[in-house]
């Protein structure tokens, strides 16, 4: 009877062990893009802190985006902390910036200017003293928008990176509505810091 069962009980521990891997191999895949994704969203900042600030703003003149550097205050440490940001929105009357967190609400970063809203900036040679607040809602989805479809290659690269949309071949009023849910911050330049210092904390 033993003999009989053997074989059959191969093949099922077989099957068995290839489900697990290919299960572990679905699990692993996400991981690897996250990743992957994590790597890019960090590059612009990495080049900065190594003096290569320079790529990026060569970057910024072939893909047509131009990036903004906040230092933020930790909620909990206090420390200063440094993130590169896209600039998907510019309101030159209020000299106003906006910006979209790649993980949402979750965003270390969001996390802190929620806490300590006031913050620094640079744009460019420019280092200034700003305010965040939150912007989701009719105002962010209108300057995403906007953004969408004057960059319209740049954000089907981004919608792969954060998926806040399924796509942008939406009409405009649909794809507003499906925006209006993306997290959208507003930077709300205060003044520029004549002493062009950009630490905060300690």
């Amino acid at each position: 009877m033993f003999e009989s069962r053997c074989p059959s009980d191969f093949r099922r521990v077989r099957v068995t062990v290839a489900g697990m891997t290919e299960a572990r191999r679905r699990r692993s895949a996400p991981r690897r893009v996250s990743r992957v994704r994590r790597l890019l969203f960090r590059a612009p900042l990495v080049l900065e802190r190594l003096g290569l600030g320079a790529l990026p703003r060569l970057m910024t003149r072939i893909v047509g985006v131009d990036w903004i550097t906040v230092d933020t205050i930790g909620r909990r440490s206090g420390r200063r902390h440094t993130v590169v940001l896209d600039i998907v929105g510019h309101d030159t009357r209020r000299d106003t910036y906006y910006v979209q967190p790649a993980y949402g609400y979750q965003a270390y970063w969001v996390r802190n200017v929620t806490a300590h809203p006031e913050v620094t900036v640079r744009i460019g040679g420019r280092s200034a003293r700003a305010r965040v607040r939150d912007a989701t809602g009719a105002e962010g989805a209108e300057v995403v928008l906007r953004f969408i479809r004057a960059h319209p290659r740049y954000s089907r690269v981004i919608v792969w990176f954060v998926a806040y949309v399924d796509s942008v071949d939406h009409s405009d009023d649909a794809l507003r509505a499906l925006l209006a849910t993306t997290p959208v911050f507003a930077v709300e330049i205060q003044g520029d810091r004549s002493d062009g210092g950009t630490s905060q904390g300690s």
